[in-house]
């Protein structure tokens, strides 16, 4: 008798380890640290929560980027967790909702201006090109190349330390007015497939399209 007790108690707390959750997943993967860099998913328990990196792997659930999911899955406890590995165990229980998503536009593209503060007539196009994973600028100037760097988790730009190329060219209106506005650059904002540069006083110096 006291034999099957002990075992209905063993059952019941190996039990009320085990819990159900519904959890959102983020429609693209981060860059994280663990024991060594890798790409973790992003998640939340409620709609109203911020998004928060996900270290562990979820059983039976194939994660594709582009969709964000709602899941409901079954979390149990481990004892005694190797040192490196997590503590809780996900298995996917169901799926109840797959949504694809747009996608999303951001800076680290290449694009071209398409309208300047104090240039009416913009017969030369310069480029400006972010590539967020090596936080480098690069671009054509309208005459020379220029190049630099960026924090790609900010929204405020610098662009007073660019170096550049030293070509002259005939006419150097465009590039001129493109290096003078650049300098005065503080934040940015993307809308409607737009990038504009604003100075400190919000005002739009820079317009530019995906090239």
């Amino acid at each position: 008798m006291k034999s099957f007790i002990f075992i209905l108690l063993l059952n019941l707390t190996t039990k009320s380890c085990d819990e159900t959750k519904h959890i959102y997943i983020a429609d693209h993967l981060v860059d994280c640290e663990g024991v060594a860099p890798l790409k973790c998913m992003l998640i939340k328990e409620k709609i109203v929560d911020d998004w928060t990196n996900f270290y562990n792997q979820i059983e039976g659930f194939d994660y594709e980027e582009g969709y964000e999911y709602l899941l409901n899955v079954k979390i149990k406890t481990i004892k005694n967790p190797p040192a490196d590995g997590s503590s809780l165990k996900y298995t996917l229980i169901e799926v109840f909702e797959k949504k694809k998503t747009k996608k999303q536009i951001t800076l680290n593209n290449k694009w071209k201006v398409i309208s300047m503060q104090g240039i009416d007539d913009l017969q030369i196009q310069p480029t400006i090109q972010f590539d967020a994973k090596g936080k480098k600028i690069s671009g054509f100037a309208g005459c020379n190349n220029y190049f630099g760097s960026y924090d790609p988790e900010s929204i405020q730009l610098d662009f007073s330390k660019m170096g550049m190329t030293r070509k002259i060219c005939p006419d150097m209106t465009v590039e001129n007015a493109f290096v003078n506005q650049l300098r005065n650059v503080s934040y940015y904002k993307i809308e409607n497939k737009v990038l504009s540069f604003y100075d400190a006083n919000d005002e739009i110096l820079i317009t530019c399209e995906l090239e």
